[in-house]
């Protein structure tokens, strides 16, 4: 069902023509009908030839402003009001602006009161329409007079507003979001909140998120034009009885959304264009953001030609691709409109990239092609991050390593650095296996899990025993190497009283490469073991009675204290010996 938004200048009868087209009078507040004027959001529905139409009636005093931004969320059809015997007037061109600013799809003209007026000035404000609307997008809207008071022209216009409110699309098949106009509490029933919904799905007993702030309630009961339904689709007013939560939790301004699906920032980065009338934005003045049914004091920062970083006095909940208002505290003014295409004004995003990624926004069919442009504007992200900040979006190009995601380039350029840095390790250690991956993430500047799914997914590195290393290289000790570990072999099995590493005559490379192959195994710092001599020390500990003190294991093996004492330390973290007191017991 297409959802109308009105418009207009104060006091041209918007109210009245809604009225006379759906036989129900939008104004529900008793001081609107004491005044005359609409003060806040009306709501109202016909139906034409099985067609249904729901129309959300906007104040068009300036006082109520952000009444109106808050009820032309969601439209799929605006339906601009022009006075015949008033014409173009302020409000209606700040009206014009803000639809044009938020990207309303489509919309219809209605010259009203023209029973107050002669066909010649009906034909004079046709014109003035024409003149205001030319090289904006509601040039091509069609313009039809009305009056409210005789009927005239009100079945053409119900006709027109069918066929034209009918060409905008619903997207059904996104996650639910809605943005609440209206909260209060029933006796009996609890809190009920109501809007326009502007994307997916929503079914009694469904869970859904409420921002900002992330509180969880859940659907008990849905109505739709005063009655109870079992779902509420994308494109139609919706009445949610909500459990869980209280009505300081939800209010006018608050964001319904499957769980997830929206993030809660102080800071945007938007892709803005200005208002009519105003060449850039203002150096300086006091602002407010309006996005959705909320809006909030915000400053604002040129980044880049028409990008923007907003920052909000309090979190607002926003999504890639939200359209948004700027309005101008002291000149009351709306200054310019814009596309959120990051919900964040700063981070990774270097500004040249900063361009692609608005490029890329616009063009982004969908929230999974959203996740796509912001991961390779940021490099590597998690995947729920990414799912708030693009309305429940996943990327398709990219490389997962657990519950991150890194863009293919990101990927790409990590990887070439990776080998570029493991083939200047291999040249200033040749006798070692590799580069130590975490040291490698470190260099590289990605987290360790990344890099080893780098490492895991490419054909340029191998990596084994958290070492990385070039397929083709061939590490290892040369002849003169080989040659001085015979030497030093030779000296070591001579006797368990080995002498001390350090005077084995080992360059310190070669010790550890030796280490590393197996060929000495380290007892401490500087005590090693050949491979041979553990093998036999193992061996002969049958031979020791239980429970045997540090001097008879010294005796029996003839090693002196310093080697006796730290060896068995090390059968005793090895679980082959067990210390109790001053003697040991071998673990049979």
């Amino acid at each position: 069902m297409p959802i109308v938004g009105t418009a207009g200048h104060v006091d041209h009868g918007k109210s009245t023509l809604v009225e006379a087209l759906t036989g129900r009078d939008p104004d529900r507040l008793a001081e609107e009908k004491r005044r005359g004027l609409t003060i806040d959001l009306g709501f109202a529905w016909m139906d034409v030839g099985g067609t249904e139409l729901g129309f959300v009636d906007v104040p068009g005093h300036e006082r109520f402003i952000k009444n109106m931004l808050a009820g032309v969320v969601g439209v799929d059809c605006a339906l601009l009001v022009v006075a015949a015997d008033s014409g173009w007037m302020p409000q209606t061109e700040e009206h014009a602006k803000i639809l044009s600013l938020l990207g309303v799809p489509t919309g219809v003209i209605a010259v009203t009161r023209t029973d107050l007026v002669d066909d010649d000035t009906i034909e004079l404000t046709t014109l003035e329409i024409a003149e205001e609307v030319a090289d904006t997008p509601m040039a091509s809207w069609p313009v039809v007079p009305v009056s409210a008071v005789t009927g005239d022209g009100l079945g053409d216009l119900q006709q027109v507003l069918v066929a034209t409110a009918l060409l905008a699309t619903a997207d059904v098949a996104a996650p639910f979001r809605m943005w609440v106009d209206r909260a209060f509490v029933i006796h009996g029933s609890g809190l009920v909140v109501t809007g326009t919904v502007q994307a997916g799905t929503l079914r009694t007993g469904d869970e859904i998120e409420v921002h900002p702030g992330s509180a969880t309630a859940r659907v008990r009961g849905l109505h739709h034009h005063d009655h109870a339904v079992d779902i509420v689709t994308a494109g139609q007013r919706a009445a949610i009885n909500l459990s869980g939560i209280d009505l300081a939790d939800a209010r006018r301004g608050s964001r319904l959304s499957v769980p997830g699906t929206t993030a809660d920032t102080t800071g945007l980065l938007v892709d803005v264009t200005t208002a009519r009338g105003f060449d850039r934005l203002p150096n300086r003045g006091s602002f407010h953001v309006h996005l959705g049914t909320i809006d909030r004091p915000a400053t604002i920062r040129t980044v880049r030609d028409s990008i923007v970083a907003i920052t909000t006095d309090a979190p607002i909940p926003a999504v890639v691709k939200d359209r948004l208002i700027l309005r101008e505290s002291g000149r009351q003014a709306v200054v310019a409109g814009g596309t959120v295409i990051e919900t964040r004004a700063a981070g990774r995003i270097g500004a040249d990239a900063i361009e692609r990624l608005a490029a890329a926004v616009t063009a982004a069919p969908d929230s999974d092609a959203l996740a796509d442009a912001i991961l390779e504007a940021r490099g590597h992200e998690a995947i729920s991050v990414l799912k708030r900040a693009t309305g429940g979006g996943a990327p398709s190009r990219a490389v997962m390593a657990g519950s991150t995601a890194v863009s293919l380039l990101r990927a790409r350029h990590a990887v070439e650095r990776a080998v570029g840095l493991t083939e200047t390790y291999h040249a200033e250690h040749p006798r070692r296996a590799g580069i130590p991956i975490a040291e490698l993430a470190s260099r590289v500047g990605i987290a360790h899990d990344l890099m080893s799914s780098l490492v895991t997914g490419t054909e340029e590195l191998d990596i084994a025993d958290g070492t990385v290393r070039r397929p083709s290289f061939e590490g290892g000790l040369s002849d003169a190497d080989e040659a001085a570990w015979a030497a030093a072999r030779a000296a070591l099995e001579s006797s368990l009283d080995v002498p001390r590493a350090s005077h084995l005559g080992l360059d310190t490379e070669v010790l550890h490469a030796l280490i590393r192959r197996g060929d000495l195994e380290r007892i401490e710092p500087d005590l090693v073991f050949t491979r041979a001599q553990i093998d036999q020390i193992l061996g002969r500990l049958e031979g020791l009675d239980d429970p045997f003190t540090v001097a008879e294991f010294k005796e029996y093996f003839g090693m002196a204290r310093r080697q006796s004492v730290p060896l068995l330390e090390w059968l005793d973290k090895q679980g082959i010996t067990r210390r109790s007191g001053d003697t040991r017991t071998l673990v049979r």
